[in-house]
């Protein structure tokens, strides 16, 4: 994109300079103190394919209808409605970058060119071009973009060796985008493009144009600020910056409902870097089944641009608040080693009873104070696992009332646990331990140590109780979000995902 106007200009320019040749307008060469004018001429130039520095310019045509002034020093072209170059194909593609532009059309109408042949110095600085520009791309293909048409309309002026093009860049889709391009002296190039999206049209008017954008991600409401500021010069070669402010958006990730997302992200492609920057976001809720709310993040990335998932991660603040009690992640610094980050998660005053309340079976309860260490490792493909994470009550402990029913399935009917089966009806613990592990297939292993005693078993005696339980924690969440806890939204996307997997009929 950044050298496209560059591109376009160069073979505009070449188109004028046949015009100016048909017109006799070299004659002002040999011969001073003369004048022409032609009015609404039409000329027809079929111009020359360009290929250079990676660009491919091919099957341009010019149809003009300009009225031309001109002296001994220079020319200027007005063009009439209805002229217009057209080009079969620009195309870009060097070092692992693609661009092709098919059956774009320039429209000239309202434009004027002056050439200033009297003077001296290369022709970039000796043709200036002002007024309106409409262009449209019948379709432009690019690895990040879905093919389809493109339409630019806004005003052009300066001279070319320093273009400015401002206007609105619109996709087929809808997205649109205010756009500048700024050609220096030099060759550099700067292009500077936002957008503000509102709400959910614009949102997929997005999705609908990037090939990246997330399958299972559904923006209801909100806003987005974006803008980009994009530089290429022939000796430091590209680099970007792109920010994005976050206004309240709500919607749906995967099977997650999201709520009230705010803050700010920006990112940095430079020298083979990339950078990325979360400042104050906050989220009101994350809900995959067990709502996670109040949630703060601020933090940095780095990574080499050949190996965009193995950088580091640098925290300076992640808190939520979960079962009336904290998750918290402390500040340092995280690197990708072995394929997977290692982060350490903690909680915090974790409300037991609440906990007991989410989980979808009757007859639970309880209540306590939780605190632990759980270490989370993410694999670079998603995967998530938890090796020795460590939960324990805060004193003075508290109580567990589990169901006979519910424990005997936890515990596979085992009938030499009847006598945790019977302690656990009511047990009053003062000791609380478990470990924690969790696996790619989604089984929780919760390794229990309890101390305390039951008033009802034994005469209220001290028994200490082993025990090993075990959940399919993605059948739990689904059992969650089918409750309608989560949203509707949530409920029919895990409805219709069953209903294509064929493990639920549909209604």
């Amino acid at each position: 994109m950044p050298r496209k106007g560059c591109a376009r200009a160069r073979s505009f320019a070449r188109g004028l300079l046949w015009a100016a040749g048909l017109t006799a307008v070299a004659a002002p060469l040999a011969v001073r103190g003369w004048s022409l004018a032609i009015e609404q001429s039409s000329v027809g130039v079929v111009l020359p394919d360009i290929r250079s520095g990676g660009w491919e310019i091919t099957g341009n045509r010019a149809d003009i209808r300009p009225t031309v002034t001109a002296d001994g020093d220079s020319a200027s072209f007005d063009f009439a409605p209805t002229s217009q170059i057209q080009t079969d194909r620009l195309a870009f593609a060097q070092g692992g970058q693609s661009l092709a532009l098919s059956n774009l059309l320039t429209d000239l109408s309202q434009t004027k060119v002056q050439l200033d042949y009297g003077a001296t110095g290369p022709w970039s600085e000796r043709i200036a071009i002002h007024g309106e520009l409409r262009m449209d791309a019948e379709r432009i293909d690019h690895p990040r973009l879905v093919p389809q048409a493109w339409h630019f309309e806004g005003s052009v002026g300066g001279r070319l060796a320093a273009l400015r093009i401002d206007g609105t860049l619109t996709s087929a889709a809808g997205l649109a985008a205010d756009l500048e391009v700024q050609l220096d002296p030099d060759g550099a190039v700067t292009v500077t493009a936002e957008a503000v999206l509102d709400g959910p049209e614009d949102i997929r008017a997005l999705a609908a144009t990037f090939t990246d954008w997330p399958a299972l991600l559904t923006v209801e409401s909100g806003a987005v600020h974006l803008s980009v500021d994009a530089w290429v010069s022939p000796q430091d070669g590209l680099e970007i910056n792109g920010r994005a402010e976050l206004e309240k958006v709500t919607g749906v990730v995967n099977r997650t409902a999201v709520s009230g997302l705010s803050g700010e992200v920006r990112g940095a492609l430079r020298q083979g870097q990339l950078t990325a920057g979360l400042r104050d976001m906050t989220i009101a809720s994350i809900n995959p089944g067990i709502p996670i709310s109040e949630v703060r993040f601020s933090g940095d990335y780095t990574a080499s641009t050949s190996s965009p998932l193995e950088g580091t991660l640098d925290i300076q603040q992640a808190r939520a608040a979960f079962l009336d009690g904290r998750l918290r992640i402390p500040p340092g610094t995280y690197a990708l080693a072995n394929g997977s980050w290692q982060i350490p998660v903690e909680l915090q005053e974790v409300s037991l009873g609440r906990l007991m309340e989410v989980y979808p079976a009757e007859g639970l309860s309880g209540n306590g104070r939780l605190q632990g260490r759980i270490p989370l490792e993410i694999t670079s493909s998603g995967e998530v696992r938890v090796r020795e994470g460590r939960v324990s009550a805060v004193d003075p402990g508290g109580r567990l009332q589990l169901p006979a029913d519910k424990l005997q399935a936890m515990l596979g009917g085992n009938q030499a646990m009847n006598l945790v089966v019977q302690a656990l009806q009511n047990f009053h613990y003062s000791v609380l331990n478990s470990t924690i592990d969790y696996d790619e297939q989604g089984k929780l292993t919760l390794g229990l140590r309890l101390e305390g005693r039951n008033p009802e078993l034994r005469g209220g005696q001290p028994v200490v109780l082993n025990v090993n339980l075990e959940e399919d924690i993605p059948a739990l969440l689904t059992s969650l979000q089918l409750s309608g806890r989560v949203n509707e939204a949530v409920t029919r996307r895990v409805r219709e995902m069953l209903q294509e997997s064929g493990k639920e009929t549909a209604p």
